[in-house]
């Protein structure tokens, strides 16, 4: 999801906890929030899949973190 596209969300989030909206709206601005989180994760445990030992040092995470990150599933934090 491009970056425009996650501050509507999040404009869109925050509107809607201000102004109430039909339930069916309600969720389904939740259901998007969450797969925006997932689809964030999705990417950047596979930059950092592809991180070299000498970047992942300059992030400050060992090789080991990395690949414990990287295996975690979409919907685990």
């Amino acid at each position: 999801m491009s970056r425009t596209s996650t501050l509507q969300l999040t404009q869109l989030t925050q509107t809607a906890a201000t102004q109430p909206l039909p339930v069916f709206a309600q969720w389904a601005i939740a259901f998007a929030a969450t797969v925006t989180v997932w689809d964030r994760r999705v990417r950047t445990r596979k930059a950092l899949a592809r991180l070299e030992n000498a970047e992942l040092h300059d992030i400050g995470i060992t090789p080991e973190q990395a690949r414990d990150e990287v295996r975690k599933r979409y919907w685990e934090a």
